[in-house]
C-alpha cells in the first residue's frame, strides 16, 4: 500500500510538472513580442522534428511559399526569424563596425559541443579573437601567390577530371552534381592545407570499381587509396550535415533519447576523427617547415600562411591596407594548433558543400 501510494504520488507530481511545462511553453509562445507566421512548436523540441525529418533546405524553401518573405521557427528552444528578401537584409550586412549586428547567431551549447567553441571565423561570436583569425583569412587569400597557385591548381585538377571523363567514354551519362562535389572538395583541401585530397581520383576509381565486377583493375594499394580518400569525404559530409542535429536538438534529447542518442555519438566519433585527422595534417606541417632551410621558399597555403605567421618564417610579411593600425600585442602572436584547425574548419565546411551547390 505504502509503495503504490509513493508510486502514485509520483506520477501525480510529474504529471502535473509536465502540464505546467507545456503551459507555460504556450503561454510564452503566444505571448511572445512581433509574432511571425511559421510552423506551429512542440514543447521541448520546437520545429526540430520537421528540420531533421526533411532536408533543411528544401523545408525552409518551403516555408517561404506557405509564409511568405519572413518567417520565424523555433529550435533549441530560439526563435530564429528567416528574412528571404533583400532589401529586408540590406542593413544587416554593412561592412562596417557601427552596424548592430556583429553575430550571425549565438552558438548554442550544442554547436560549442560539436567543436565550434570560440576558434574560427564563421562562429566566433568573440569580437577580439574574430579580428585575430580574421587576419590570418586576409592575409592569405590577399598574397598575389596564393591566387596565382589557386589558379594553378585549379587548372591542373579540371584537366585530370577532362581525363577521367574521357577514360569513362563518350557513351557514359555523368553526374555533374556528384563530379562537382568532389571538385570542389579537392581544390578547398589543396587550397587550405597543400595536401591533394584525391576526391575527384577516388570518385572516379569507385565507378571504375562499381564497373569492374572483378575489382581487376585496380591494384590493391589503389584500392586502400581509394577507401581512405573516401573515408576522409564522406567523414567531412557526415560533419557538414551533423551540424543541424547539434544546433536544432536540445542536450537532454541528444543524450538521452535513445535512438537519438545512438546518432549523436556517431556524429561525435566521427568528430574527433576528422579533428585528429586535421591536427595530425598541422603537425606534419609544423615538422616540414621545422626541417627546411630558410632560404627555401615555402608553399603558398591557407595551413603554411597560418602556421608561420607572426614567426621568422612568415610568409605573409607585408599586412594588407587596414591591418597596420593593429598593434595590439595579442594580435601579432602565433596561431594555436587549436586555432589553425578552426580556421582550416571554417575553409573546408564553407567552401565545399555551399561553392559545389
Amino acid at each position: 500500500m505504502h509503495i503504490s501510494l509513493m508510486l502514485n504520488t509520483i506520477f501525480f507530481l510529474l504529471a502535473n510538472f509536465i502540464i505546467l511545462y507545456i503551459f507555460r511553453y504556450y503561454y510564452n509562445y503566444f505571448t511572445r513580442s512581433n509574432p511571425l507566421p511559421g510552423p506551429f512548436p512542440l514543447p521541448l523540441i520546437g520545429n526540430g522534428h520537421q528540420a531533421t525529418m526533411n532536408k533543411f533546405n528544401d523545408w525552409l524553401m518551403s516555408l517561404h511559399k506557405k509564409y511568405g518573405d519572413m518567417f520565424e521557427i523555433n529550435l533549441t528552444g530560439k526563435r530564429i526569424i528567416y528574412l528571404c528578401r533583400k532589401d529586408l537584409i540590406k542593413n544587416m550586412i554593412i561592412p562596417s563596425e557601427k552596424t548592430k549586428y556583429h553575430h550571425r547567431f549565438q552558438p548554442s551549447e550544442g554547436i560549442i559541443e560539436y567543436g565550434f567553441d570560440g576558434v574560427g571565423v564563421i562562429n566566433n561570436v568573440d569580437l577580439e579573437s574574430w579580428k585575430y583569425n580574421r587576419q590570418f583569412f586576409t592575409r592569405a587569400m590577399m598574397t598575389p601567390s596564393f591566387n596565382y597557385q589557386a589558379v594553378e591548381w585549379t587548372n591542373e585538377l579540371l584537366e585530370e577530371m577532362e581525363s577521367y571523363w574521357n577514360n569513362l567514354g563518350e557513351n557514359r551519362e555523368l553526374d555533374l552534381t556528384k563530379w562537382m562535389h568532389r571538385f570542389t572538395a579537392d581544390m578547398i583541401f589543396k587550397i587550405s592545407t597543400g595536401i591533394k585530397n584525391n576526391a575527384v581520383a577516388s570518385y572516379y576509381n569507385t565507378l571504375l570499381l562499381e564497373d569492374d565486377n572483378d575489382n581487376n583493375s585496380l591494384t590493391e594499394e589503389d584500392k586502400e587509396k581509394v577507401r581512405e580518400s573516401e573515408r576522409l569525404n564522406n567523414s567531412i559530409d557526415t560533419f557538414i550535415a551533423g551540424m543541424l542535429t547539434f544546433f536544432a536538438l536540445n542536450k537532454f534529447i541528444r543524450h538521452y533519447v535513445p535512438f537519438v542518442r545512438g546518432k549523436v555519438n556517431a556524429l561525435l566519433k566521427n568528430r574527433d576523427f576528422l579533428f585528429e585527422r586535421l591536427y595530425n595534417i598541422i603537425k606534419q606541417r609544423r615538422i616540414e617547415i621545422e626541417n627546411t632551410q630558410p632560404e627555401k621558399s615555402l608553399c603558398h597555403d591557407m595551413l603554411t600562411s597560418f602556421i608561420t605567421a607572426n614567426t621568422p618564417r612568415d610568409i605573409n610579411v607585408r599586412k594588407p591596407r587596414g591591418l597596420e593600425k593593429h598593434t595590439d600585442a595579442s594580435l601579432l602572436r602565433p596561431m594555436t594548433d587549436k586555432e589553425i584547425r578552426g580556421n582550416l574548419l571554417d575553409v573546408i565546411i564553407a567552401g565545399t558543400d555551399t561553392v559545389s551547390n
